[in-house]
């Protein structure tokens, strides 16, 4: 359908859900602007690519972790919003802090996700580079070489995420195929060809190898490297508004994603560990990727592995277009609630493409700034990975301990009058969110740490300095301008009609 604006031009109506999500964006007070084009499969595909958890279980293989994170399902189910986190602090929150919390974990995500932008690139970027060195040895890999691809990755994103926006659900149900087809690869060749440890060796020996002076502490601060697994456990919630009937398909999504990224990730860190060999020869490659000597140990052969390794790397592009979707459809959602400065430019959508142009654009171009970091330290820009891990960690954990406040004192079903389609009840809620407050708490805590017991400036992590500044700088913002932050209005009266009711949060100009 075609309509016109004020000035006689033209726009396209999005693509429309169901009746089901037109009530549900009433509910919410929010204006349907995006093309709801996804399915379960496709977003679970989605978002099991932007976690890449047995790619990442395998560059962390000498971490021994890898986790996946179901429990933001039950609140997707309630409110699908793209929103995420900030929205649900600011459904679920005491009435008095409704505002403020969701304000501080809006900023949370928003640094959390900002920052993990040029992550997936840089490592596609590196893997690249590893593989250069596999085919050619007498190359010689420099700096520069990863940052350029770095940016060269970052860019790609932005063509597909504004050009082929309407035709990424099917290319991402092909990726996630490819994705799984090269898992078993990976795992056959490893289990048949690879020479394998007896599992006494896997299971029972363990080693202090920074030198903190305690197994159990190295064994602690390692998990802060494969945590990273973690964040893409809420992607999928950022496109909850491009999700077909997103309050029912949007949990089940969440919970095939985890349950995937479970099983693939323990798999291939299992094999891995059992022909890991000696990890000193191991971590000093010269590819520079350990994961790439694995797997040249186990087949003895530089072609499969460069085959192997171009599948990986196909994959690692796809992880980063997908973490600018994520990213700006987070960043136009609390754009849209007011929550930034210049908050009416950055939430403006295209009326012919339905995507938010200038979200992607702005992602784009911090995610490229982040992406020179490393010609000058490669320590701080993985500090900089480090506290967006920890953002979205301290998000996951202020949104669990709200929900769980409101459905022992407030209401068990939030805003709505009866149990959403995704409802495990009141202690069945209760317990899952326990266990994962638990869970996050000691992964932000290892997250924190340095990789080493002394550490200089240099190999320090200063993730807590840089949250605890975010925190400080939320609430400076939230001082001077924290009465323009409209939040997400979630109480609306809904009627029986398909008629959208809701009134923008801005008077967009359609351009």
């Amino acid at each position: 359908m075609v309509l016109f604006n004020g000035r006689g031009k033209s726009r396209t109506t999005p693509v429309a859900g169901t009746a089901k999500d037109a009530e549900d964006m009433r509910r919410m007070n929010k204006l349907q602007e995006l093309n709801r084009v996804y399915t379960t499969i496709t977003l679970a595909g989605y978002s099991v690519i932007l976690g890449l958890t047995w790619p990442f279980s395998l560059f962390t293989v000498l971490f021994s972790l890898t986790n996946g994170r179901p429990p933001p399902a039950r609140f997707g189910s309630s409110e699908p919003a793209a929103g995420g986190q900030y929205h649900w602090v600011a459904v679920f929150a005491p009435a008095k802090w409704r505002k403020l919390a969701s304000y501080i974990v809006g900023w949370m995500c928003a640094l959390g996700w900002q920052a993990a932008v040029p992550a997936p690139a840089n490592v596609g970027g590196a893997t690249i580079q590893a593989f250069a060195v596999v085919a050619s040895p007498a190359y010689n890999p420099k700096p520069w070489h990863v940052v350029t691809l770095t940016i060269a990755i970052c860019t790609l994103a932005v063509v597909f995420n504004t050009f082929c926006a309407r035709k990424m659900p099917g290319i991402e149900g092909v990726v996630f195929a490819l994705y799984i087809l090269e898992f078993f690869a990976i795992f056959i060749i490893l289990l048949v060809m690879g020479d394998r440890s007896s599992a006494r060796e896997v299971f029972t020996v363990f080693q202090d190898n920074a030198g903190w002076g305690s197994v159990g502490t190295a064994c602690f601060v390692g998990a802060s490297g494969p945590v990273i697994t973690m964040i893409g456990a809420d992607s999928a919630v950022h496109l909850a508004e491009e999700l077909k009937d997103a309050s029912r398909h949007l949990p089940r999504a969440m919970m095939i994603t985890a349950s995937v990224n479970y099983l693939v990730g323990f798999m291939i860190l299992l094999a891995a560990m059992f022909v890991v060999g000696n990890v000193k020869e191991v971590l000093e490659t010269p590819t520079g990727a350990p994961w790439v000597q694995i797997l040249l140990n186990a087949t003895q052969d530089r072609k499969p592995v460069l085959v192997l390794m171009a599948f990986i790397i196909f994959f690692l592009l796809f992880c980063a277009i997908n973490a600018n979707t994520t990213s700006s459809r987070q960043l136009y959602a609390f754009a849209r609630d007011g929550g930034l400065p210049y908050s009416e430019w950055i939430s403006r959508v295209s009326p012919h493409k339905h995507v938010p142009a200038n979200a992607v654009f702005l992602t784009w171009f911090i995610g490229c700034c982040i992406a020179l970091i490393p010609l000058g330290s490669t320590e701080a820009f993985l500090n900089i990975q480090t506290i967006a891990i920890s953002a979205l960690l301290a998000s996951y954990i202020v949104a669990i301990i709200c929900r769980i406040h409101n459905r022992n004192y407030g209401s068990i079903y939030g805003n709505l009058s009866k149990p959403p389609p995704f409802f495990l009840g009141k202690i069945g809620g209760n317990v899952i969110n326990i266990l994962a407050l638990m869970f996050l708490v000691c992964f932000l805590v290892a997250a924190v740490f340095p990789i080493e017991p002394h550490p200089t400036v240099q190999s320090m992590n200063w993730s807590s300095l840089a949250l605890g500044s975010t925190l400080i700088i939320a609430l400076v913002a939230w001082v001077v301008r924290g009465q323009k932050y409209l939040g997400p209005d979630v109480v609306v009266p809904v009627d029986d009609s398909n008629i959208v009711v809701a009134e923008p949060k801005y008077n967009k100009e359609l351009a």
